[in-house]
């Protein structure tokens, strides 16, 4: 018996990448569109796109572009501060009423 995964149920989007494997760098495609990925939920509509960059200054900056209605997606940033040595994270929530 298979067992059902947050995938499966709609629980969790999917994750799937924005450029499929094998594509090499072009004019048509450029280095941005690498390391993206698209999040779609269980009706396969895309929710939206993430990817992580390098600032100048060293630090990681998260983008997440919606591609849903605002109503529908809140961002939260989960900290493991017991793991996380000196983290210092500035966020902010699309909506402040997520439990």
């Amino acid at each position: 018996m298979t067992s059902v995964t947050p995938y499966d149920t709609g629980d969790r989007c999917e994750a799937r990448p924005w450029v499929p494997s094998g594509t090499k760098v072009s004019e048509a495609i450029p280095a941005d569109s690498f390391g993206k990925v698209d999040f779609d939920n269980d009706e396969g509509s895309t929710v939206c796109v993430v990817h992580v960059e390098r600032r100048k200054d060293g630090r990681h900056i998260v983008h997440i572009q919606p591609l849903c209605d605002d109503t529908e997606l809140d961002v939260v940033v989960d900290v493991d501060r017991a793991n996380a040595q000196g983290t210092n994270v500035d966020a902010t929530t699309s909506r402040g009423d997520r439990p």
